[in-house]
């Protein structure tokens, strides 16, 4: 008999395979060892049951959303920054199974790994605000603002397949940017 050499890395990229594939609330543990080709109750090794399998998903996926938002911000500050930042979440292709309906990120806060990385992206905004605006009120304030905001059109220019998503684009940019000259005038 072959010797696995199997690990919950690997279990996570197989279950991430069957979301990009399937969507991520398609992934079961017994769809994740079927393509591992292993029994079931194998799986009880790596991931504790099906929601701890998809948090892990999501937590890997937003740790890359995160990183490549951080990427993309090298030699960028301010107010064009924060504009790059919630325009790629808005409406970038980050990642082929990332929700981007965040409420549905929402449900798997309870995992630390989640958490921790939606955190991650949740606070580049206060970051970004806070190299021109000095009052923490307004600062606070315009985090939700905006947060708000750019979750919220991510879902919406999804699931307007009808709607000129360059008109949408510009039409967001030119709120975000409104927004922020009244933060500023606060």
């Amino acid at each position: 008999m072959k010797q696995r050499s199997l690990n919950e890395e690997k279990v996570v990229i197989a279950a991430t395979e069957l979301a990009k594939k399937d969507g991520l609330e398609s992934v079961t543990l017994t769809k994740t060892a079927k393509s591992l080709d292993i029994q079931p109750q194998s799986m009880y090794r790596y991931v504790k049951n099906t929601t701890d399998l998809k948090a892990k998903i999501l937590a890997n996926n937003l740790q890359l959303l995160v990183d490549q938002l951080y990427e993309k911000l090298i030699g960028v500050s301010g107010e064009e920054a924060l504009l790059n930042l919630v325009t790629t979440v808005a409406f970038g292709e980050y990642t082929q199974i990332m929700p981007h309906d965040f409420a549905g990120v929402s449900k798997y806060l309870e995992y630390s790994d989640v958490k921790e990385q939606y955190d991650r992206l949740y606070s580049m905004l206060p970051k970004l605000l806070k190299t021109f605006i000095n009052d923490s009120d307004t600062i606070r304030r315009g985090t939700q603002v905006l947060a708000d905001y750019m979750l919220g059109e991510s879902v919406t220019s999804r699931n307007n397949n009808d709607s000129d998503q360059d008109l949408r684009k510009k039409d967001f940019l030119i709120n975000v940017k409104n927004i922020i000259e009244m933060l500023k005038n606060l």
